[in-house]
């Protein structure tokens, strides 16, 4: 029987054995260093010979490199080492007017950055010219790569708005995109694999793995911005939902005069945290009225935002909530304000932390899962 046929029929082909041993060899890599083969057959259960010839394939394929280890007794002992430098994927996070980019390495390193503003040439954003804004730039990040020696690998888009499992970005106010199909039009650009996100899903995944949540598989994230979204991550997986829409926080009911308004107004707790922080797309942040003299409206928006920490809490049981995107420069009071408020209130109260990656969280996290998502090809091919 054929491989492809055997494919057909959900068998596994020898294409597809290979990649999972070669995955193997990169993640105990990966996870102890360099090692030696003796090594690699301990942590991956594989026959000598396998971890052989697949290692001598990545070698050539300068996916990793090979030292001679003289400091034992008798002949120098081979250690392999992955060369996650070696290659990149494009990260790029979207806002209303900007888009920021970077170039991040396999070993989750930033190596270059650039912006590209998404106005038209009347000087005002619109959704082509965002769209148009994102392939200038994704292109000139994957020139960038390829003149650095690091090839593109894949490409990572982290967007405001609800991704549907597809990559179409179905749901998106701030960047005028409703059923835009994001990962499609990306891919045929640029030939690459595309990740479409959620930005406060990319925020949590880079806190989550390389800033203030390490350590901890069931934490939640809130990102301020001009509005509130959360990220969520239970059982060390990201959660997105029946519709991709989990952590739509905005949409919180926070009191019953809720039910008389109109839905099309939107969230009830996006619409007050607005209506307290009288934010616009050119404010500085929503939760900058902590940082001024209006104190009965500061204790109004932190009352919103202990709802808001309270219901993930108690739905969840996080260990860690992650206060992210845009912040006032009084963090202690926004985290003593909320947490004054939630003591002996919720059985459990999280630990409340500022996120330890300001502006590149995003960046970070869809770097991250792009990562991820084009491993097997890097590694695989």
């Amino acid at each position: 029987m054929s491989g492809e046929r055997a494919a057909s029929r959900g068998t596994a082909t020898n294409a597809d054995v290979t990649r999972i041993n070669r995955t193997a060899i990169l993640d105990a890599l990966q996870a102890g260093g360099s090692l030696t083969r003796a090594e690699l057959i301990e942590a991956t259960g594989l026959a000598s010979a396998t971890v052989h010839r697949l290692c001598a394939r990545m070698v050539a394929d300068g996916l990793l490199a090979v030292e001679r280890d003289a400091s034992g007794v008798g002949r120098p002992t081979h250690r392999y080492r992955p060369l996650g430098e070696a290659r990149t994927v494009v990260a790029l996070d979207v806002t209303a007017t900007v888009a920021r980019g970077a170039l991040i390495d396999l070993n989750g390193d930033i190596r270059h950055e650039a912006r590209e503003s998404l106005r038209g040439e009347d000087g005002m954003p619109s959704a082509s010219s965002r769209l148009d804004g994102i392939g200038r730039l994704a292109d000139r990040l994957i020139r960038t790569a390829a003149e650095l020696g690091t090839p593109a690998q894949g490409i990572g888009v982290s967007v405001p708005g609800v991704v549907d499992t597809d990559g179409a970005v179905s749901d998106s106010v701030e960047l005028d995109w409703n059923g835009v199909a994001v990962r499609d039009l990306m891919h045929r650009r640029t030939g690459l694999p595309v990740v479409v996100e959620n930005d406060a899903n990319a925020v949590t995944i880079g806190e989550w793995t390389r800033g203030a949540g390490q350590g901890t598989g069931d934490l939640a994230a809130l990102v301020f911005g001009i509005g509130v979204g959360a990220g969520i991550v239970s059982g060390d997986r990201l959660v997105r939902g029946a519709g991709s829409a989990a952590g739509e926080i905005g949409y919180l009911i926070t009191d019953p005069t809720a039910f008389a308004q109109d839905h099309g107004t939107g969230g009830d707790l996006e619409t007050r945290v607005l209506a307290l922080g009288a934010a616009s797309a050119d404010d500085a942040s929503t939760m900058a009225v902590l940082d001024r003299g209006d104190d009965a409206r500061a204790e109004r928006l932190l009352d919103h935002i202990a709802m808001s920490v309270a219901a993930l809490t108690v739905i969840l049981d996080c260990r860690v909530v992650i206060l992210a995107g845009r912040l006032p420069r009084r963090t202690d009071r926004l985290i003593d304000g909320v947490a004054a408020r939630l003591a002996g209130r919720i059985p459990r109260p999280p630990a409340l932390v500022v996120g330890a990656l300001g502006e590149d969280a995003a960046l970070v996290g869809i770097g991250q899962l792009t990562i991820d998502h084009v491993k097997g090809a890097v590694y695989l091919a």
